[in-house]
This record gives structure tokens, C-alpha cells and sequence, in this order.
């Protein structure tokens, strides 16, 4: 149970913010998700474990589970960039270029310079990146609240 204080009241008086307006959860809150802040109950937790908790939320078992897919995609671009070829399977070609995101390296037919939105605070802004085709796939899920 988490026992710090939230706005002046105590977590264990907080309920489960997950649900809708009007099905909202009854429950006591024990968890506060690590993607969207929101306190969540032990019945609508998508995954606990020693310091990380997430929620039940769509958007943010789709965060979950995208990085868990991201952690292996990093660490196969890795074992290619090891042998000295470009991060994308089957591309032979020599790797010198860098995406800005997940630091693999590839070939200059598999980086692209684009427009990658970046958000300061609740400012949404674009700056100019080197990124893959995986990085730049996921930008879909990481700019939703």
C-alpha cells in the first residue's frame, strides 16, 4: 500500500482513478501508474513489479508493452552494430549513421532525417532527428496522454 501523502490527503484515502466518468473504480488505490500518474487499484494493474507499476489503461499497457518490444529491438540492432553491419535484418550494409532515438546504427538507406515531435512540458514542438523506421513507428504511441 502506498503510504506518502498526495495534495495534502493520505494515499491509502485515495480510490482507483481507472474506469470511466461513470464507471469509475471503487476501489482502494495502491499503485500510482508510472505512464499517466493516475492511482490505480490492485484489481486493474496490467503489471507490478519492485518499482515499476502500470495500469489497466489502454494507452498505457500499449507503453508497457512497446517498451518491452524497444528493449529487444535495441538489443538486436546492437548484436548487428557488434558484427559491423547496418541494424536492420538482413541489410549487409556497412553502418555510419546514427538514430538520434535508440542510438543504433544503420546504413544511410535505413536512417532518415525527420521532423520527430518532441513536448516541453504540455508543449507539443517538432525538432529535426536522424531516426530508424522502428523510432519513428512508435512516436504513435509515446504522444498520447
Amino acid at each position: 500500500m502506498v503510504s506518502r501523502s498526495v495534495n495534502g490527503r493520505s494515499a491509502a484515502s485515495l480510490r482507483c482513478q481507472v474506469g470511466g466518468l461513470f464507471s469509475r473504480c471503487s476501489e482502494q488505490a495502491a499503485h500510482v501508474c508510472q505512464y499517466c500518474a493516475r492511482h490505480f487499484c490492485d484489481g486493474h494493474a496490467y503489471f507490478l513489479a519492485e518499482h515499476e507499476a502500470v495500469c489497466a489503461r489502454r494507452e498505457c499497457r500499449e507503453k508497457w508493452d512497446d517498451l518491452q518490444r524497444h528493449l529487444g529491438y535495441r538489443a538486436f540492432v546492437a548484436e548487428r552494430n557488434r558484427a559491423g553491419v547496418c541494424g536492420v535484418d538482413g541489410c549487409e550494409g556497412r553502418w555510419g549513421y546514427v538514430c538520434s532515438l535508440c542510438q543504433g546504427q544503420f546504413c544511410p538507406e535505413h536512417l532518415e532525417e525527420r521532423l520527430y515531435p518532441v513536448f516541453d512540458g504540455y508543449r507539443r514542438r517538432e525538432e529535426p532527428k536522424s531516426v530508424c523506421q522502428h523510432c519513428w513507428e512508435r512516436r504513435k504511441i509515446w504522444a498520447r496522454r
